[in-house]
C-alpha cells in the first residue's frame, strides 16, 4: 500500500490536495478489502448499509460542506467504485502537458490524464488485463501477417500450460485451407474427465486498421501510452467524460476485442488448473479475419462438425466476448443478426451522350433501384421489440475501365440486408419485382417503351455455359482473367465476362448476391440447450446484481459477428438460391452448409463494456471487464452446464 501511495505522490507532484487526496484514500479503502486478492462482499455490504446513508444524512444536513470542491471530489471517488461494484479499480493520475488551440491561440496547457490501472487482485482479470495489453501489442490488422503472429503468440502461450505438455494433440494451430495469406486459427480442446458435454468460448484476434487514428497512430497498439496521449485532441464530450473518469482505456482494439480474447484464455487457463474437477470440456477457438468476410470462423466450421463427431462432443453453448457497446448496462444477446447481399447488375444500352434517346443509362436504371432500396422502410425487418437496420447501398459504379462521351452500358450495386427471418429466396423474388420496377421507371423517365427483363444469375451463367461449351469449360477460360483480390469484384468481374459471351443488351438487370454471407442465429428456447442457456442467463442476471449492476437481455446482435457460423436451424435447401445465384460460390467462396447444419451450438455475447469500435476513441471499462466480469462468465457457464443436465 505504501509503495502505492508513493508511486502516486511522485507521478503527481504539481497537482492540488483535493486532486490527489481521494486517489490515497481510495489506496487506502481498497487495501483494507482486501485479503489474498479477493473482496470481502460482506465490506462492500457493510460500507453500502452503514457509511452511504450516513453520507446522504450529512449532506442533506450541511450541503454546503458537502459541496466543497475537495470534499465533493473525495466523495466522487470513493462512493463511484462501489457504487459500480468495482472496488478494485485503481486511477493514477500522471501529469503530461501538450500543445492545445483554444480562441484560436495556441499555448501550453497541463492537462490531468486519467489512466485505468489493472486489478490488483492478481487472479484471472489481474491476467487477463496483462495479456490484453501484451495482444493489444501486436498489429493484427485484418490481411496482415501480424494475425498469424498473433496466433502463434496465442498458441505459444498456451503451449506453455501443464495441461498441453502433457496432452499437445489437444492444441493445435490450423492453417485455413486455400488462403493466399496462410492465416490460421487456435483451437484447444481441455478435457475433463468422462465428459463429453462441451461449452465453447470463442472470439477474434484480428483488428481493423488504426489509419483513422491520425497523429496518434504510432502509439495506436500501446493502450497506456495512447490513453496518456489522446486528451490532447479534441474529443467528444462522452469520450472525455471517460477519459477523465481513470475507469477506461483508450487503443486499437481493446474493446474489438482483445479484452474479449485475453479473457477467454484466462478462463480457459484457469480451468485447466482445476481440470480434475470439472464436469464439462472446455473448447477454446479463436479465428483471424473476423473484421473481413469471415474466413477464420468459416474455416473453422468444417474443423468444428468433424472434432463433435470424432470425439462424440455435445455442445453446449458457443459465448463470444464481443463488446457490448451500452457502457451503462450489461448486456446478454441470445442471438446475431444474419446478413446477405443483394447484387443488382443493370445493362441499359449504350449511345452517344449527343444522342441521348437513342439509348439507356445503366446509371439511370441503378438510381431508380437505389432510391426505392437505399433506406427504404420496407427493408426493414422486426423480432419482438428489436427493430433491425434498412438495406443500404455499399457499391455503386459503372463498369468502364475508361473516359468515354458514352451512355455507360453497365452498371453495379450491392447491398448489405440485415435478416433474420427472410430466406435468400424471400429476397431473391423481392429482388426480382424491385429490378422490374426500376426498369420501367427509367424507360417512363426517358419516354421509351422497350421491353425490360430480369435474369438470375443462376439463368445468366446457364447461358454462358452453353456459350462456352460447358460449366467447366467457362470457369477454366475466365477465372484466370480475374485480378482482383476482392470477392464482391471478383464475383461481379466474373459475371459482367458470362454476359459478353452471350451479347447480352439491355434494358436487363441480373439479379444474384455477392459474399459474404451471415446465417442469422436466433434463440428460440425450442430445445433443452437453447433454454438451459436462458435459465443460465438468470444465474449471471443475480451474480450482476451483487455487483450492482442489471442485466439486459436481447434476442439479436445487431452487428454482424462470427457466431452467424455455429450453425443454421434451417434446411440446406433453404439456401441453395444464395448458392445458385453467386456467381463464384464453391471456387473462390465457400460455406460448408453440411457441416454448418452438424455444429448447431446456441450461442451467446457477453462481453467487456466497450465504445466507439472501428474510432479514434475506442476504448474499454476497466474495471467492470477484468473485475466484474470473469466472475460473471464463470458463473454463466457452469449454469449452463447445470440447467442442460436438468
Amino acid at each position: 500500500m505504501e509503495n502505492k501511495i508513493l508511486k502516486l505522490l511522485h507521478h503527481n507532484t504539481r497537482v492540488s490536495l483535493s486532486s490527489i487526496l481521494p486517489h490515497v484514500m481510495y489506496i487506502i479503502l481498497n487495501t483494507h478489502l482486501q485479503k489474498e486478492g479477493q473482496i470481502y462482499l460482506e465490506s462492500l455490504a457493510l460500507f453500502r448499509t452503514k457509511f452511504l446513508p450516513f453520507i446522504s444524512v450529512f449532506g442533506l444536513l450541511f450541503p454546503r460542506i458537502i459541496m466543497q470542491p475537495a470534499i465533493k471530489t473525495i466523495l466522487t471517488r470513493l462512493l463511484w467504485p462501489f457504487s459500480m461494484g468495482e472496488s478494485l479499480l485503481l486511477a493514477c493520475y500522471n501529469k503530461t502537458s501538450f500543445r492545445k488551440a483554444r480562441g484560436g491561440q495556441t499555448r501550453e496547457d497541463a492537462c490531468t490524464v486519467s489512466f485505468a490501472l489493472p486489478p490488483t487482485d492478481g487472479g484471472t482479470g489481474k491476467r487477463a488485463y496483462e495479456l490484453m495489453l501484451e495482444l493489444v501489442a501486436i498489429p493484427s490488422v485484418t490481411g496482415s501477417k501480424e494475425e498469424n503472429t498473433c496466433a502463434r503468440f496465442i498458441h505459444d502461450r498456451l503451449s506453455q500450460g501443464m495441461y498441453f505438455r502433457e496432452n499437445p494433440d489437444d492444441l493445435r494451430l490450423v492453417e485455413l485451407n486455400c488462403d493466399p495469406l496462410g492465416r490460421c486459427f487456435v483451437a484447444a480442446l481441455l478435457r475433463a474427465p468422462n465428459a463429453k458435454k462441451t461449452v465453447v468460448l470463442t472470439g477474434h484476434f484480428d483488428v481493423v486498421d488504426s489509419d483513422v487514428c491520425g497523429a496518434l497512430r504510432p502509439w495506436a497498439f500501446d493502450p497506456l501510452e495512447y490513453t496518456a496521449r489522446i486528451g490532447g485532441l479534441a474529443l467528444p464530450e462522452d469520450a472525455r467524460k471517460d477519459l477523465d473518469s481513470g475507469t477506461y482505456l483508450f487503443g486499437r482494439g481493446v474493446s474489438d476485442m482483445k479484452a474479449g480474447v485475453a479473457l477467454n484464455i484466462c478462463l480457459f487457463e484457469e480451468y485447466a488448473t482445476r481440470r480434475e474437477e470439472l464436469e464439462f470440456n472446455v473448447l477454446l477457438l479463436l479465428v483471424p479475419d473476423e473484421e473481413g468476410d469471415s474466413v477464420g470462423m468459416r474455416g473453422a466450421i468444417s474443423f468444428l462438425a468433424r472434432l463433435k463427431e470424432e470425439e462424440g462432443l455435445d455442445l453446449l453453448v458457443c459465448v463470444d466476448t464481443e463488446p457490448v457497446f451500452d457502457a451503462r448496462s450489461p448486456e446478454i444477446y441470445y442471438g446475431t443478426i444474419g446478413k446477405i447481399m443483394p447484387l443488382y447488375l443493370c445493362v441499359g444500352r449504350e449511345s452517344h451522350a449527343g444522342e441521348y434517346y437513342d439509348g439507356l443509362n445503366s446509371t439511370l436504371v441503378a438510381s431508380f433501384l437505389n432510391v426505392a432500396l437505399d433506406g427504404g422502410k420496407d427493408t426493414i425487418e422486426t423480432l419482438g421489440e428489436q427493430t433491425f437496420q434498412p438495406q443500404c447501398c455499399l457499391r455503386m459504379r459503372d463498369l468502364r475501365s475508361r473516359y468515354a462521351v458514352t451512355l455507360p452500358e453497365r452498371t453495379v450495386l450491392y447491398y448489405n440486408c440485415l435478416t433474420v427471418e427472410r430466406t435468400p429466396a424471400a429476397v431473391l423474388e423481392d429482388m426480382k419485382k424491385r429490378a422490374m420496377t426500376a426498369m420501367n421507371s427509367a424507360l417512363a423517365h426517358v419516354g421509351r417503351s422497350w421491353t425490360p427483363r430480369v435474369l438470375t444469375v443462376r439463368e445468366a451463367l446457364t447461358k454462358a455455359a452453353e456459350a462456352a461449351g460447358g460449366e467447366e469449360r467457362l470457369f477454366a477460360e475466365l477465372l484466370p482473367r480475374l485480378s482482383s483480390t476482392d470477392e464482391r469484384e471478383r464475383n461481379i468481374d466474373f459475371l459482367s465476362q458470362a454476359l459478353d459471351l452471350v451479347g447480352e443488351k439491355g434494358p436487363l438487370v441480373v439479379v444474384g448476391f455477392v459474399p459474404p454471407y451471415y446465417p442469422p442465429r436466433v434463440n428460440r428456447g425450442e430445445g433443452g440447450r437453447e433454454r438451459a442457456v436462458r435459465l443460465a442467463a438468470a444465474d449471471a442476471a443475480k451474480e450482476f446484481e451483487r455487483w450492482g449492476f442489471s442485466l439486459a437481455e436481447r434476442e439479436v446482435f445487431q452487428g454482424i459477428t462470427d457466431l452467424s457460423f455455429t450453425g443454421f436451424s434451417g434446411e440446406v435447401e433453404e439456401l441453395t438460391p444464395l448458392a445458385a445465384n453467386t456467381p463464384l460460390w464453391g471456387r473462390s467462396y465457400e460455406l460448408p452448409l453440411t457441416d454448418l447444419r452438424k455444429i448447431d451450438v446456441p450461442c451467446v455475447i457477453l462481453g467487456p463494456l466497450g465504445k466507439d469500435a472501428h474510432k479514434i476513441t475506442e476504448r474499454v471499462e476497466v474495471g467492470y471487464t477484468f473485475i466484474v466480469l470473469p466472475v460473471v462468465l464463470k458463473r454463466f457457464i457452469e449454469a449452463v452446464f447445470r440447467h442442460s443436465s436438468l
